[in-house]
């Protein structure tokens, strides 16, 4: 058998309660700080294994609740409009929501169409028993909460706006409840690159598109966020083909803080915290041109990049210019 295979003891999970229609009240949670990020660090350990294999998996939920943080003062009901994506075997939970009413004074007015995104461990996907649901779960909301509230000068330009975190209390029987994750975003109606054809866009607009991507990124990292899952199906393309379309970034769960994992050695390393880093350092070809964007760019990447950030040259130092070499196999960011 395999180490990791479901064992056959394992009781059904409840049917997904995240369907059209499911009217539901959360509160207001401050999230805790950002989980540690090291290599193995959501991986299941041999005690995980033992009680996967002995308890059900709403058991296990009761046990492992969330990692605490502190509640808040607010209340919100909302109803599910439409799913995006979810389902069991997903990461996270995602679908518009309908702002029923609120005790909040940050949250826009009743009526308005939102998106809600729960982190539930139940129906996250753990490769059959090879990532640990829970310890996945806290990292990714702690560390989308705290992106999102990190770069609040790019909310609603760049990123959706923020409406808060939050937790809501599934029943599981008629005297316990499971207490998961949410928060609250804009709801942004748009195409993923991902999801968007690359052959209905000019060359002009396509340059257009990735060059807001890096302009974007490059920002966002000089806040000391590295995001390391900065791919198309993240990117949310708003306006369809145009010459200057509006592009909006989605997603942190795996957003990291202070430019890097936390293991000891890329804890040694320089990253210029706080500091600009031109594109021109981060962003040459193997980056952009042949991993996540190959279909998007196809012109010449290198020259192009030197021509649309030559401004940049002045802020790139010999000590920078060093800790991004193409020449160092130990490159991380």
């Amino acid at each position: 058998m395999c180490l990791f295979d479901t064992p056959s003891t394992e009781l059904p999970k409840p049917p997904v309660p995240y369907t059209t229609g499911w009217r539901f009240t959360a509160e207001s949670h401050n999230v805790s700080a950002p989980t540690l990020v090291t290599g193995r660090c959501c991986t299941t350990s041999k005690s995980d294994r033992v009680e996967r294999k002995r308890m059900s998996p709403v058991e296990r939920c009761i046990q492992r609740p969330p990692l605490p943080g502190s509640k808040g003062n607010d209340a919100v009901s909302l109803e599910v409009l439409k799913l995006l994506k979810g389902g069991d075997g997903h990461n996270s939970q995602v679908f518009t929501v309908r702002l029923i009413a609120s005790t909040s004074q940050s949250l826009p007015k009743n009526g308005t169409e939102l998106v809600a995104k729960i982190y539930d461990p139940l129906y996250f996907d753990d490769d059959e028993g090879y990532l640990n649901p829970f310890l996945c779960m806290d990292q990714y909301y702690t560390h989308e909460a705290n992106a999102y509230e990190a770069l609040a000068e790019f909310q609603g330009r760049g990123i959706p706006k923020y409406f808060g975190s939050y937790s809501l209390y599934l029943p599981v029987d008629s005297t316990r409840k499971r207490a998961v994750r949410m928060i609250l975003i804009e709801h942004i109606r748009g195409t993923t690159m991902a999801d968007a054809k690359p052959t209905l866009f000019s060359q002009s607009a396509r340059q257009y598109i990735m060059k807001t991507i890096v302009d974007l990124e490059s920002r966002i990292y000089e806040k000391n966020i590295w995001l390391i899952d900065l791919e198309p199906r993240n990117i949310l393309i708003r306006s369809a083909v145009d010459s200057q379309p509006q592009i909006v970034f989605i997603d942190f769960g795996d957003a990291l803080f202070n430019r890097r994992r936390d293991n000891y050695y890329a804890m040694q390393l320089n990253n210029f915290l706080g500091h600009y880093i031109s594109p021109l350092l981060r962003w040459k070809d193997a980056k952009a041109k042949l991993y996540a964007f190959p279909n998007w760019v196809d012109w010449d990447w290198d020259c192009w990049l030197e021509v649309e950030f030559a401004h940049t040259v002045p802020s790139i130092t010999p000590e920078m210019r060093e800790r991004w070499s193409y020449k160092r196999k130990d490159r991380l960011s």
